[in-house]
């Protein structure tokens, strides 16, 4: 039988392990899962995309344990008395320490993780927001195996996903939580198996995308009206909103609409009840704003 270690506190993670816990190999006998690890109670509401795997660990009669460090150094012993042959690792934005990356390979096995983007494109932090403020036309969920570096290691399975012209961040959030979900299944026979195989990433591909912050958000009178829109699409569902600031005061959009115009105020900034008018080069971007 094959043991696994289990960590995440986000969506991502929690769909990945329901999809596993659904599959065949679990079901029939080959895949035995003793510990869930998962984000302490202070670190939830600063996490985008926060869910906790605590229930699933109950529902499966997993131990369940919260992690008082990212890096999870001060939980290798109660993972290694567990003995697993792999530690899945998805939706958790710490990279894990060396010592505890070992411990599978001690059994022949590895450590896994997922990154919803094509790699090496796209290594790092708010693939989401990234995906679609750079216009991509398609993505992808990568399966693959954990490294020392961030993103960096041999890729497992990709699966493909198209970015539609009007997508959002909440959208594309749940097409690849729903993705996630099919990674796990399909991941858990070659885990029962231990024939899980990885291709090397090609380092002259690679890119690596900054982490993005909630000021980020900030609408500009000098942007290009699609780079409203897209900054727009790219912080609805979990993600800190786009803003307009006005007199000092900020104010969350979830929408936006251009009305061309050629003789009007490029700073235009006018506050309305439901929206804000806000000039922009090609005309006036009309903001819906967020309905507290």
């Amino acid at each position: 039988m094959t043991r696994l270690v289990l960590v995440s506190g986000h969506t991502f993670g929690r769909r990945a392990y329901e999809g596993l816990f659904a599959s065949a190999a679990f079901l029939d006998g080959r895949l035995e899962v003793p510990l869930m690890i998962g984000l302490p109670e202070e670190r939830t509401a600063g996490t985008v995309g926060y869910s906790s795997i605590a229930s699933l660990a109950r529902e499966q009669g997993a131990d369940y344990v919260p992690a008082s460090d990212g890096s999870l150094l001060s939980l290798a012993g109660t993972i290694r008395a567990r003995e697993p042959h792999y530690l899945l690792v998805v939706g958790w934005s710490r990279l894990i320490h060396p010592d505890v990356l070992s411990i599978p390979g001690e059994r022949g096995g590895g450590c896994i993780g997922m990154h919803p983007t094509r790699l090496p494109l796209g290594r790092g932090q708010a693939p989401i927001p990234w995906t679609i403020i750079k216009g991509l036309e398609s993505t992808a969920l990568s399966v693959f195996f954990l490294e020392a570096g961030a993103d960096t290691g041999p890729v497992i399975a990709q699966y493909e996903l198209p970015v539609r012209a009007r997508e959002t961040a909440a959208s594309l959030f749940y097409r690849v939580a729903q993705t996630h979900h099919t990674a796990g299944h399909e991941l858990a026979e070659g885990l029962a198996d231990r024939t899980v195989t990885g291709t090397v990433q090609d380092e002259t591909a690679a890119s690596r995308w900054p982490r993005r912050r909630p000021a980020d958000g900030r609408l500009e009178h000098t942007m290009a009206y699609r780079e409203i829109d897209a900054l727009v699409r790219a912080l609805l569902g979990p993600y800190p909103r786009a803003f307009a600031v006005i007199d000092g005061l900020a104010y969350p959009v979830v929408a936006a609409r251009l009305i061309p115009a050629r003789d009007h105020d490029p700073k235009l900034a006018e506050v309305l009840p439901d929206r804000v008018r806000f000039g922009c080069p090609e005309g006036i971007a009309e903001l819906v704003r967020e309905v507290p």
